[in-house]
């Protein structure tokens, strides 16, 4: 971990889906699939 990153972080859309209606489309599984799928195909991040 780099100094200053935060040691934990955790996420409940509760809030959101109680006053926006908001859902999320896939869960944990799909969206880390996902994310790897992308950093695979892109090493070097966002390059311009």
């Amino acid at each position: 971990r780099r100094p200053g990153d935060v040691p934990t972080c955790y996420a409940d859309p509760s809030r959101a889906a109680e006053f926006l209606g908001w859902r999320a489309r896939c869960g944990l599984e799909e969206m880390c699939a996902d994310l790897w799928r992308w950093q695979s195909m892109n090493p070097h991040g966002y390059e311009v």
